[in-house]
């Protein structure tokens, strides 16, 4: 990939995560009887995640049905009262960045973002990571979303490179992979989970390991 010269990510679970969510979910599920290991609730959670649109602001219904489909996918039932506990449990829950996403900061080329997040983004990345980037594109501002080609046609357009120049790296076969792919770019999948190692494609499981494959 030494063609590459610009290198774009996702944010959500890519570069920040909500560390104190699993940990919650895990607890309330116990409580009603569910004791599902973490590494598996992990698991079962971010497959949901591929097949569940998140909007760029959630709210008590969304986090309804979503938690439905995770308990059930445990093999749980999702009372109301449940639901009502997993949702209270994991609110305003902060974000933090990853230990290993300070690893982009060594990354000697442009850097950029384009992420379905709302108009705090900027914000966020300034307060959590500290890491310079060259371009910033949020899905609420732009006013378009992954994983709408579009939305990664304005990311080539702010660059002006062609797309075999230019990388992409997010955790979401279907929001980031996919249409990286479709387009030409250089498609890098974050696989931190380790859910897809049979995987053909450009894979890492830390940031750490960017560098190298670069």
């Amino acid at each position: 990939m030494r063609r590459i010269r610009a290198i774009f990510f996702d944010v959500a679970h890519t570069l920040l995560e909500k560390p104190a969510v699993m940990p919650a979910l895990r607890s309330v599920l116990a409580a009603h009887g569910v004791a599902v290991p973490l590494p598996e609730l992990q698991a079962r959670h971010r497959l949901l995640m591929e097949a569940i649109e998140f909007p760029d602001r959630t709210s008590r219904e969304f986090y309804a049905g979503f938690n439905a489909a995770l308990v059930r996918a445990v093999g749980g039932f999702p009372t109301p009262a449940l639901l009502e506990e997993m949702f209270s449990a994991c609110s305003y829950q902060p974000w933090a960045a990853y230990d290993d996403s300070q690893a982009i900061g060594r990354l000697e080329m442009p850097r950029g973002i384009l992420s379905n997040w709302d108009l705090t983004l900027k914000e966020k990345l300034d307060a959590l990571l500290g890491v310079r980037f060259d371009w910033i594109l949020g899905s609420a501002e732009q006013r378009i979303r992954k994983p709408q080609p579009e939305f990664f046609r304005m990311m080539l357009a702010s660059t002006g490179l062609a797309p075999a120049q230019v990388a992409y790296v997010g955790d979401s076969m279907r929001l980031d992979i996919e249409p990286a792919l479709q387009l030409g770019f250089h498609a890098i999948l974050l696989d931190r989970e380790n859910l897809f190692p049979h995987s053909p494609l450009p894979r890492v499981t830390s940031l750490d390991q960017l560098e190298a494959l670069l």
